[in-house]
């Protein structure tokens, strides 16, 4: 079988320079501005819901005991992990959280925000050095045809 190669614009990034914790992705992919959006926003409206009925530890387990609480945060944890691999189109989730619940908080905020927080300033950058590429270019030949 013959094989094409071509550079598909895949970065690999180490979580916390933890080189068995690596998440690989295209950071300048345009679509992932889009699937960056809706995703957290699904899941800030899951998260919101959620703490409408049940208060979280900081361990992103429920606070007080009530039948199904384990299961919504189970639900909820599910759900945050196929969004950020939505969002990356990969398989990053288990890489970015290990076994912790991407509900668990640091320093007040949930993991999961901690984490697409640290990935957002790499993915905006990575899309303005390519869109400067394109740019240019492109202006090689719009240029010509300016100069006709």
């Amino acid at each position: 079988m013959q094989n094409l190669n071509f550079d598909e614009g895949y970065k690999e990034f180490s979580i916390n320079n933890d080189e068995s914790r690596v998440i690989r992705f295209n950071p300048s992919d345009y679509g992932l501005l889009n699937r960056f959006s809706d995703a957290r926003k699904a899941i800030i409206k899951a998260v919101e819901d959620l703490q409408e009925n049940i208060k979280l530890r900081p361990d992103g387990n429920p606070l007080e005991e009530f039948e199904g609480a384990a299961d919504l945060v189970r639900k909820l944890t599910g759900m945050i992990n196929e969004q950020v691999n939505y969002i990356f189109n990969s398989n990053v989730a288990q890489a970015a959280f290990g076994n912790q619940s991407p509900v668990s908080t640091v320093k007040g905020k949930f993991l999961f925000e901690q984490f697409l927080d640290a990935a957002g300033p790499h993915i905006e950058k990575e899309i303005e050095t390519e869109q400067k590429a394109s740019q240019k270019r492109m202006q090689k030949y719009t240029g010509q045809v300016k100069g006709n």
